[in-house]
């Protein structure tokens, strides 16, 4: 399933590899730095620049200037971009109810928890949390199991 969500998210992008992961995380996080986008798309600093450069030319990535720091540069989609985030969150969407019109009610709300279980105890830092969310639409992820994992963490801390 992941493999499908990958494949059809990746053919709304303007090239394979972590270019979907990218569009969807800056139409959810408008305004990324490289070195975040980097780690939530599993890539190398150098990588990310790559991935920025070609976004920039084709029109789908801007970098704007940060007013707290001149020479920091943060990342948002223009409106093409927004287009294509759009498009790759749609085409994930499709490969889950595809994957989802096979189960009853019952069926998805047991997979539903068993897989909130299962995020929980593989969560690791939230450098990873980043990248496990990287396809995620967070306008339907209302309850993120990921992100209550890492209150619960951080108060525990606390």
């Amino acid at each position: 399933m992941a493999d499908e969500i990958v494949r059809s998210a990746s053919a709304q992008a303007p090239e394979g590899g972590p270019a979907s992961a990218a569009l969807a995380l800056l139409h959810h996080e408008p305004g990324l730095s490289i070195r975040k986008l980097a780690e939530r798309v599993a890539l190398s600093h150098a990588g990310a620049v790559r991935l920025v450069d070609r976004m920039v030319a084709e029109g789908l990535v801007e970098r704007r200037g940060q007013k707290s720091d001149g020479r920091a540069r943060l990342l948002h989609l223009t409106v093409a971009g927004e287009t294509a985030g759009k498009a790759v969150l749609q085409a994930r969407n499709e490969s889950l109810v595809r994957a989802f019109s096979v189960l009853n009610e019952d069926e998805i709300a047991t997979l539903g928890t068993i897989s909130e279980r299962m995020l929980r105890a593989l969560l690791g830092s939230e450098e990873h949390a980043g990248r496990v969310c990287r396809l995620c639409d967070r306008s339907s992820c209302l309850n993120c199991p990921v992100d209550d994992e890492l209150r619960s963490r951080e108060a525990a801390c606390a």
